[in-house]
């Protein structure tokens, strides 16, 4: 078979090049770092596929430091830091060169100052002694945009008296700080190497202790965001009740179904706490306990 005329292999390397130029990207095209003066916060940028040298053009803004770098001085990750001194908005350009097709992709790293925190979460209402709830601080700056990551800043997480939770004195000991080297949930790397040194990150579980409501408060513990006002949320905790069964039912007039009432705790029914009948003649509920 004869070889390919030059033009012919000309085009397919074109068509090879445009292929990867096509498919080659980063995870993320700008990230919000916030400022600090102690901890140093980090955030991994990574290109899709191909190996790549990295650079900054404000090293004294954002640097970026290989990540599992081979002996071709190159990697498909890099791990961009937070370094600024200055305590105002800046910006520093992260180019990734691919070191076969030359291939140069672009991020913008932003380093500026929170100023604003709030407490984030799938729910507000947690079951007694069940699967415990994550709650997330999200931060923002003057104009609110949310930071890419606060990964490595310390908060300080707090139970308060809830004030409002009308007949619940004791309403801050309805719910519990759990660490997640206590529970059975995968929290991020830096989380568990802040709790091994007992502190607390922008990530934590709850647990409820007893029915009531109760209120959280975290504060940012790094000097410079003294004036940030902490987050504040409040959390119902309720018991677990199920009714079987759970599915619409229709009945016709006089018709009637059983109910049962159940309660579970950690996952587990702890047993039946009453029947009812549903009578469709009489229009009201019957009960009937046993």
């Amino acid at each position: 078979m004869a070889p390919p005329a030059p033009r012919t292999l000309s085009f397919l390397l074109l068509l090879l090049s445009l292929h990867l130029t096509a498919s080659s990207k980063l995870n993320i095209p700008k990230v919000l770092l916030p400022f600090t003066r102690g901890t140093r916060v980090n955030f991994t940028l990574e290109a899709s596929e191909g190996c790549y040298r990295w650079s900054s053009t404000r090293p004294e803004v954002a640097s970026i430091e290989l990540a599992d770098q081979d002996e071709r001085q190159c990697s498909q990750r890099a791990v961009v830091q937070a370094r600024s001194s200055q305590p105002t908005r800046l910006t520093s350009i992260i180019f990734a060169e691919d070191i076969m097709t030359g291939q140069v992709l672009r991020c913008d790293a932003i380093v500026d100052i929170i100023h604003d925190i709030q407490i984030v979460s799938t729910t507000r209402e947690l079951y007694l002694e069940d699967s415990p709830l994550e709650l997330k601080i999200q931060a923002l700056d003057s104009e609110g945009n949310t930071f890419s990551t606060l990964a490595g800043l310390v908060f300080d997480w707090t139970i308060v008296k809830d004030t409002e939770a009308d007949g619940f004195s004791d309403s801050h000991n309805a719910l519990r700080i759990l660490k997640f080297l206590e529970s059975t949930y995968i929290p991020p790397s830096y989380i568990s190497e802040m709790e091994k040194v007992a502190k607390q990150g922008d990530t934590i579980l709850v647990s409820g202790m007893k029915t009531g409501s109760s209120k959280l408060k975290a504060r940012i513990q790094e000097s410079v965001y003294k004036h940030v006002h902490p987050a504040e949320v409040r959390l119902l905790i309720l018991e677990n009740i199920l009714l079987n069964p759970a599915y619409d039912i229709y009945l016709l007039v006089g018709t009637s179904v059983q109910y049962r009432v159940q309660k579970i705790r950690q996952g587990k029914i702890t047993g039946l706490s009453f029947f009812f009948f549903l009578n469709v003649l009489y229009k009201f509920l019957t009960t009937k306990k046993f």
